[in-house]
């Protein structure tokens, strides 16, 4: 059985720290952002390699802008989902949630709100609706998931760095930072059926380069993708890696050279019936989905 391949990207904007929102991350949300997309949306198609792009609703809703601070563009972006739906390379538009709240601490009924008005909106344009990420891997109200119609989810990482922090606070800040720095291969996630929905857990972040984790070599990031990719193969899994555009705001260019780097191998061992290009939303009807352990 050969192994998979599944990349999920949260779009969010603005929207992705409306809780502490400062006048950097307003400033690289209105300059930055737009160019990164394009130039992701570029190397995508160029090695028609697909992704799941989870979108926050309301980037596509003016009115949800209104009274935010900054520029209406950080919050406000249709014209990143239009140019996102012209790709070639076979993406999903998925959802990442209506308003980007928290469903871990929100109430059912914020929770079924917050839903509608995602589901409504992607309605609106024409836009799937069937994988959904949870804000800040916040996870909750599987059920009201499940109820709007949405068919697969992630929130959880798998591998030792999330046995580590089992044991404390501390020893997962270590085991994590270790996991960066060093070419540790990421783990490969199973889809595990949780009711009517199907998780897909994530294997590893391309993470962001500011920071003390601007010491994190590239050649490092490389082999940690090999090695993922890999061990998906042997083990017939999914090797799901995620990342937000913010993840490029420093260093882009070293970063989106990683990215393309990566995909022309995915995309070369993809060629070669070594590995399938999946997006979230083709596990929907899984037969392999597992109950979870």
């Amino acid at each position: 059985m050969a192994g998979k391949l599944t990349i999920s990207i949260d779009l969010e904007l603005a929207w992705g720290v409306w809780d502490h929102v400062t006048p950097e991350d307003l400033r690289l949300a209105e300059s930055a952002e737009r160019p990164i997309c394009a130039a992701l949306i570029d190397l995508f198609d160029r090695h028609q390699v697909p992704a799941t792009w989870a979108v926050v609703a309301a980037l596509l809703d003016e009115a949800s802008a209104a009274a935010r601070p900054g520029a209406q563009a950080c919050w406000f972006a249709p014209d990143i989902v239009e140019r996102l739906r012209r790709n070639t390379a076979g993406h999903e538009i998925g959802s990442h949630s209506g308003r980007h709240i928290y469903f871990d601490g929100a109430s059912a009924e914020a929770a079924r709100a917050d839903l509608d008005f995602a589901r409504d909106i992607h309605r609106a344009h024409g836009l799937a609706f069937d994988s959904f990420v949870f804000p800040r891997g916040a996870a909750g109200h599987l059920d009201v998931v499940a109820g709007v119609g949405l068919k697969v989810f992630n929130y959880a990482d798998v591998g030792w760095v999330e046995t580590a922090r089992r044991f404390g606070r501390r020893i997962g800040q270590v085991a994590n930072l270790a996991d960066k720095l060093l070419p540790v291969p990421p783990s490969p996630a199973r889809a595990e059926r949780r009711g009517a929905l199907i998780h897909i857990p994530k294997s590893m972040l391309l993470m962001g380069r500011n920071g003390p984790r601007r010491f994190v070599l590239p050649a490092v990031t490389r082999a940690k993708l090999e090695a993922g990719l890999r061990r998906a193969q042997a083990s017939g899994g999914i090797f799901h890696i995620w990342f937000h555009p913010s993840n490029f705001y420093y260093r882009g260019a070293e970063q989106l050279a990683t990215l393309d780097w990566f995909l022309g191998y995915a995309a070369r061992e993809a060629a070669c019936g070594r590995i399938e290009l999946r997006t979230m939303g083709s596990y929907a009807d899984a037969p392999t989905a597992e109950p979870a352990a």
